[in-house]
């Protein structure tokens, strides 16, 4: 049972409960497996029990048992190419020119999203062990999860590429042998021959309609209603079989609240697209609940609602119910935000978090307010996230470059497509791949045949993530071409946006291996401007990364909300923030309950008490090392250049302190 969509709809929790559900109607010693494939883990913050890279029971019911596992990926790849690397390392021996130099690099670089496969086949051998009465899968947000469940496709061909390879030594071998006779197997073919098993292995688990189910989930507000129908529109495309929605944080009227009955008003709209637009799927609205889920009993109810069709508890409108006065204490702004979180010096401001806490609509709102701030200043906001979203926010399609967004002709937008970018890119570097081996074939016109295959495959998959050096090589032209005074960045969620920071180092070893070898085989080569043109790119590269990590020239702003799961996160993102030397000194609280709302309704009250506990504990850990600020959760959906200015208008400061650099 996977469970999807946009980040910060609920996946974690829906799948958290789901699997704590079936352990509650499990029978016996049935074992049910609650998986994270998402590379920003939070089934430990959901559960409230450390998990981690291991198989770990959290829960049991007589000798029934709940285990769960949060994946490394990224240690099972690297035990994986320690493993195989020998192997791999002699398909390409036997059948390409390159020496064991070129092929060791070349090898390191071109195993396409080899960390998320692994996710995949440690997926297929539990399946196939059959241990488990189910297995329920916590996905990547949206964009990610697409690529994911492209992966088996993408690696089979990889695979091939390797296949083809080894077919040179088999056909040498039959040349010399006795009678022409095929090779015997050995090692390599067994160990091809178990790859395509397992990815065989992986297509039939995502795809079997008997016995695998994916169920989205979503909110009612137009970003996120929009997100889910192109991604169900993508899954049927891959026909994975869809068959639940989850419609989670549906808003119900309290004490005749004004605030209560405008959010009510404000998902009308989306729930009627959503009953017409999914009506095929089985549809569970759920209740927005007065404190936030986490922790098995909180769990457990949350569970009853979405699969047995009850409501909220009865006494969930007492839960955390504060008093008035401490409302008003805790976490109290100071001053609007304007100018202490928009400083005018910076050339790139990146606005990042966990999915679904109003990144882009932060990063929107920030760039048309900087825009009219300044109408000297020219403003580019630009989106690396997969599942764009900003033609969403200004309610205006983008696409690849709009001008004179929001009717300014200061602010332009961007949503790159970075796979038909990359393919440009290769499509050149697979000319020259092609020059290169028939100058050093001579005229040989078997071994061509197989080289030429190879390497072409090698230059199609390589490496990792790489379409989104794309994105990267866009802002460095962006850059070089000095038209903007500053760029906004609206991220990816936290697990992939990490992936993206990393990836300026990943690709300057692509863009050097190239170099590599078109220097040692120059002699051969004719001049086709490949080389200058790689050089430019690694110079762009290196740029990007000194930028990233000039503090005069560029600010990280973490967006976050005031809920226990997305503080942690918030936290491990810092960190690896710090690690790479990308600077944080901003970070926006989001969707807090305005204390006028607060102040005449219980449920409006109780989510406010909830939230002021979690805006106290981010004050105590990153108080003296960030600005903070905090805005209010609007009763509409932030959507349109109104609405996102008045959104921004009511950021305000949390804490007066002044952080130095």
């Amino acid at each position: 049972m996977l469970f999807g969509g946009k980040g910060g709809v609920g996946k974690t929790t829906a799948a958290a409960s789901t699997a704590l559900h079936l352990l509650d109607h499990a029978e016996g010693d049935k074992q049910i497996l609650l998986f994270s494939t998402d590379p920003a883990h939070s089934l430990s913050d959901s559960l409230e029990v450390k998990i981690g890279d291991r198989l770990l029971e959290v829960a049991h019911k007589g000798r029934a048992r709940l285990l769960a596992y949060e994946m490394d990926a990224t240690a099972a790849f690297e035990k994986f190419k320690s493993e195989h690397h020998a192997t791999l390392a002699e398909i390409a021996d036997r059948g390409t020119l390159l020496d064991e130099n070129d092929i060791n690099e070349l090898l390191n670089l071109s195993l396409p999203g080899m960390d998320e496969v692994m996710a995949l086949f440690e997926l297929s051998e539990l399946d196939r062990a059959d241990a488990y009465a189910h297995i329920v899968i916590d996905t990547a947000p949206s964009g990610h999860t697409s690529r994911l469940l492209q992966l088996p496709e993408l690696f089979s061909r990889m695979v091939a590429a390797l296949d083809r390879m080894e077919e040179k030594h088999r056909y040498i071998i039959a040349q010399f042998a006795r009678g022409g006779r095929r090779a015997r197997e050995d090692e390599v073919d067994l160990f091809l021959r178990d790859l395509t098993e397992r990815i065989n292995r992986v297509r039939e688990m995502l795809y079997d309609k008997t016995r695998t189910t994916f169920t989205l989930v979503t909110i009612p507000e137009a970003m996120s209603v929009e997100e889910t129908r192109r991604y169900f529109a993508l899954l049927q495309r891959e026909s994975v079989p869809v068959t639940d929605l989850i419609i989670n944080r549906v808003e119900q009227e309290h004490d005749d609240c004004p605030y209560c009955r405008a959010r009510v008003e404000s998902q009308k709209a989306s729930l009627k697209q959503i009953s017409e637009e999914f009506g095929a799927l089985k549809l569970h609205p759920v209740p927005l609940q007065p404190t936030e889920i986490h922790g098995l009993e909180a769990l457990r109810r949350f569970a009853k609602i979405i699969w047995e069709n009850g409501s909220a508890p009865k006494d969930s409108r007492q839960k955390a119910v504060g008093s008035r006065r401490r409302a008003k204490e805790n976490g109290a702004p100071s001053q609007p935000a304007a100018d202490c979180l928009l400083p005018s010096a910076y050339r790139l401001l990146l606005f990042g978090g966990k999915g679904g806490v109003g990144k882009t609509t932060a990063a929107a709102a920030a760039a048309l307010a900087l825009a009219e701030r300044d109408r000297e200043a020219r403003i580019l906001v630009f989106s690396t996230d997969p599942a764009h979203s900003l033609s969403d926010s200004f309610d205006e399609p983008i696409g690849a470059l709009k001008r004179s967004v929001a009717g300014l002709k200061n602010l332009d937008a961007m949503e790159i497509d970075v796979s038909a970018r990359f393919e440009e890119l290769k499509s050149r570097y697979r000319a020259w791949t092609d020059e290169l081996f028939t100058s050093l074939s001579e005229g040989s016109s078997w071994e061509i045949q197989f080289d030429r295959e190879a390497m072409r495959e090698l230059v199609e998959l390589a490496p990792p993530g790489i379409d989104e050096i794309a994105a990267l090589s866009a802002i460095s032209d962006l850059i070089d071409e000095n038209s903007y005074t500053t760029i906004v960045l609206d991220t990816a969620p936290t697990g992939h946006l990490l992936r993206f920071l990393e990836l300026p180092e990943v690709a300057l070893s692509w863009v050097r291996c190239f170099l590599r070898l078109l220097l040692k085989y120059q002699s051969v080569v004719r001049s086709s401007g490949v080389a200058e043109e790689l050089i430019a790119l690694s110079r762009s590269i290196k740029r990007v990364i000194a930028l990233l990590t000039d503090e005069e020239a560029c600010e990280f702003v973490g967006v976050s909300i005031p809920e226990q799961m997305s503080l942690e996160e918030t936290v491990r993102l810092t960190r690896a923030l710090e690690h790479m030397k990308v600077p944080m000194r901003r970070l926006l609280i989001n969707n807090v309950v305005p204390l006028d709302a607060a102040a005449g309704c219980d449920f409006c009250r109780a989510r406010r008490a909830s939230q002021e506990s979690v805006i106290k504990d981010f004050r105590r850990r990153f108080g003296k090392v960030c600005n903070l600020f905090i805005a209010p959760e609007q009763p509409n959906d932030v959507r349109g250049v109104e609405a996102l200015r008045e959104h921004f208008s009511q950021w305000q400061t949390l804490d007066t302190k002044t952080v130095k650099r």
